[in-house]
Protein backbone atom coordinates (compact mmCIF):
# COMPACT_ATOMS: atom_id res chain seq x y z
CA UNK A 1 0.00 0.00 0.00
CA UNK A 2 1.19 3.44 -0.88
CA UNK A 3 1.41 6.27 1.73
CA UNK A 4 0.48 9.64 0.52
CA UNK A 5 0.07 13.05 2.64
CA UNK A 6 -3.91 14.20 2.62
CA UNK A 7 -3.49 17.88 4.19
CA UNK A 8 -1.93 17.37 7.10
CA UNK A 9 -1.81 13.76 7.57
CA UNK A 10 -0.89 10.56 6.06
CA UNK A 11 -3.10 8.06 4.45
CA UNK A 12 -2.85 4.78 2.77
CA UNK A 13 -4.92 3.83 -0.45
CA UNK A 14 -6.30 0.25 0.21
CA UNK A 15 -6.28 -2.33 -2.57
CA UNK A 16 -9.73 -3.38 -3.68
CA UNK A 17 -9.36 -7.07 -2.91
CA UNK A 18 -9.04 -6.12 1.00
CA UNK A 19 -12.01 -3.78 0.56
CA UNK A 20 -14.60 -6.51 -0.79
CA UNK A 21 -12.51 -9.07 1.39
CA UNK A 22 -13.71 -6.73 4.23
CA UNK A 23 -16.82 -5.63 3.13
CA UNK A 24 -15.88 -1.89 3.84
CA UNK A 25 -17.59 0.48 2.57
CA UNK A 26 -17.63 5.06 3.56
CA UNK A 27 -18.08 5.58 7.18
CA UNK A 28 -16.63 2.26 8.04
CA UNK A 29 -13.62 2.22 10.82
CA UNK A 30 -11.28 -0.03 11.19
CA UNK A 31 -8.31 -0.81 13.71
CA UNK A 32 -4.46 -1.77 12.38
CA UNK A 33 -2.32 -3.19 14.49
CA UNK A 34 1.54 -2.56 13.73
CA UNK A 35 3.52 -5.84 14.14
CA UNK A 36 7.10 -5.77 13.59
CA UNK A 37 7.54 -4.42 10.32
CA UNK A 38 3.85 -5.13 9.13
CA UNK A 39 0.58 -4.30 10.00
CA UNK A 40 -2.70 -6.16 10.01
CA UNK A 41 -6.19 -5.18 10.60
CA UNK A 42 -7.62 -6.56 13.99
CA UNK A 43 -11.51 -5.02 13.64
CA UNK A 44 -13.92 -3.20 11.59
CA UNK A 45 -16.65 -1.22 12.89
CA UNK A 46 -19.73 0.13 10.76
CA UNK A 47 -20.12 3.73 12.31
CA UNK A 48 -23.80 2.96 12.58
CA UNK A 49 -24.63 -0.35 13.50
CA UNK A 50 -21.72 -0.74 16.02
CA UNK A 51 -19.34 -3.74 16.67
CA UNK A 52 -18.52 -5.89 13.00
CA UNK A 53 -17.37 -9.43 12.92
CA UNK A 54 -13.18 -9.21 13.77
CA UNK A 55 -11.21 -9.96 10.74
CA UNK A 56 -9.20 -13.22 11.12
CA UNK A 57 -5.72 -12.75 12.04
Amino acid sequence: MKVFKWDDDLAVVLPQELIDRLALKEGDEIEIVGTGGSATVAETKDRGDGPREAVPR
